[in-house]
């Protein structure tokens, strides 16, 4: 006789969510135990990893598809799961992010003068005074 399930499937979306959204800030963000993860990311710099490995949510929707395993179901609810564990980690993802910040610039030049306004010809095509 088979033991019963002792996890809900909506425990089990939650765990695999959090989870996909670790493995896949430890593969971007990190350098891993040892440095691990950063040497790996190193040596795949050049290869088909460098895009999945270059941002957390790309790699989410990689290391979501096993994730979608253990959220169970058949083939019609892996095939559910997959995107919506990535998204979880694009949610997750985007929470994180520090609020944005306004800062200027020490001095461009843009719409504030400072590098001389004036410096090309007039509208009718003679120096600046």
């Amino acid at each position: 006789m088979e033991s019963p399930d002792p996890f809900h499937p909506a425990f089990r979306f939650v765990l695999a969510g959090l989870a996909t959204w670790r493995l896949a800030f430890l593969a971007v963000r990190e350098a891993g135990p040892a440095g691990v993860m950063e040497r790996l990311r190193a040596g795949a710099a050049a290869g088909p990893l460098a895009g999945p490995l270059g941002c957390v949510k790309c790699a989410g929707a990689w290391i979501a598809l096993p994730m979608a395993f253990f959220v169970g179901g058949g083939f019609a609810e892996v095939l559910v799961a997959w995107p919506a564990l990535a998204g979880v980690v694009a949610l997750i993802d985007e929470w994180l992010k520090p609020p944005f910040e306004w800062r200027e610039e020490a001095d461009d030049g843009v719409l504030r003068g400072g590098r001389g306004d004036l410096d090309g010809p007039g509208p009718s095509g003679e120096a600046p005074l």
